[in-house]
């Protein structure tokens, strides 16, 4: 999974940090390359000094370099408004392009730690929304249950969550959906009726977590509630989603509140995590190990072996090097990919296995 951004980062800042990694990585034929991917080859071409002060190792190429960085990062500022007031994706369309492109969390995790921590989110710091939201928590758990879509509606939920609300909605329910599913087939029961309010009983009933189970008492009582209040939230998350989310090809209905979209999202996420860990805990053994989203990791991520990642393919790992980060991987993807460095999480909780 690659490292979230910060949301308080500053434009300089972002700057600062391509420019020092291209600094160190460019080549005449990288920048030829980078020049075609992000549209600016006839810029890097024709600039004057650029590719000849790299050529001849001459003192002002560093100069050149961070100069060259905001037209590369295609930087697009709101007429009158300051940089500053911008989020970075959107002054840097070409942001994420250009960042993919130099490995840049690696680099930064190798060589420039103190920079990463600036830009990007640890993994410990990463647990909640701006809002204080669960989410990498859900995230973790869906990674635990290894169920594909489930990390894709989490990771559009994220996507989703500020500038489309009701695609945070409509993610959210589908979320509900792939839990119950996912955890009444691994208990052996599955049905085919996958409307929520179904699914959500067969769930709770099958955890014996419905408060039909519950016995009589003070503290069953509160439990009652809480558990009856679970099934409200999830069965009113189906219902918003059906009355102002998407998938229903709805003409001229009211856009839906953003602060009620993020109440609904708020807790569902908290709701959903309860019910994988109560599935844990009665199944008695702990989930496969987390793998990091997008990352497919041997047991032993060692010099030779053979990584698989989503977007890359196969792999082999030519070097490993541990940073206060996680481990940097420099994988070779074969000729038409070339080798890339992957910055590699080790697990919660410790433990000698890269994640």
């Amino acid at each position: 999974m690659t490292p979230q951004w910060r949301p308080d980062v500053p434009a300089n800042m972002v700057e600062l940090a391509i420019g020092k990694c291209l600094i160190a990585e460019m080549d005449s034929s990288r920048w030829a390359e980078l020049g075609l991917l992000t549209d600016t080859r006839e810029v890097i071409l024709q600039h004057p000094r650029l590719l000849r002060s790299l050529r001849f190792n001459d003192e002002d190429y560093d100069e050149h370099v961070f100069a060259m960085v905001p037209v590369i990062l295609g930087a697009e500022e709101t007429w009158g408004a300051p940089a500053r007031a911008q989020n970075v994706r959107a002054r840097f369309p070409r942001l994420s392009m250009v960042a993919d492109f130099v490995d840049l969390p690696a680099w930064l995790a190798l060589n420039e730690p103190d920079l990463y921590s600036r830009l990007f989110l640890d993994e410990g710091a990463e647990a909640t929304l701006p809002d204080g939201t669960v989410l990498s928590e859900a995230e973790s758990l869906a990674v635990k249950l290894d169920v594909a879509e489930m990390r894709r509606q989490v990771e559009r939920i994220r996507r989703d969550y500020t500038a489309d609300p009701e695609s945070a909605i409509g993610q959210a329910k589908e979320l509900i959906e792939s839990t119950c599913k996912t955890i009444i087939g691994i208990t052996g029961d599955r049905d085919e009726k996958h409307d929520v309010p179904t699914l959500v009983k067969q769930t709770l009933l099958h955890l014996g977590l419905d408060p039909s189970q519950v016995s009589i008492g003070p503290q069953e009582r509160a439990a009652k509630r809480l558990l009856g209040g679970i099934a409200n939230i999830l069965n009113g998350a189906g219902e918003l989603r059906n009355a102002r989310g998407t998938g229903h090809g709805r003409s001229g209905a009211e856009l839906v509140d953003p602060a009620l979209a993020r109440m609904a999202v708020g807790v569902v996420l908290p709701a959903v995590i309860y019910l994988i860990e109560s599935w844990e805990a009665q199944a008695g053994s702990p989930s496969p190990s987390p793998q990091e989203v997008g990352v497919k990791i041997p047991a032993d991520a060692d010099v030779g072996r053979i990584l698989r990642h989503d977007t890359f393919g196969e792999g082999q790992i030519l070097q490993t090097e541990s940073t206060r980060h996680g481990t940097v991987a420099t994988v070779d993807f074969g000729p038409r990919i070339g080798k890339r460095r992957l910055l590699l999480r080790r697990p919660k909780g410790g433990g000698g296995r890269v994640t």
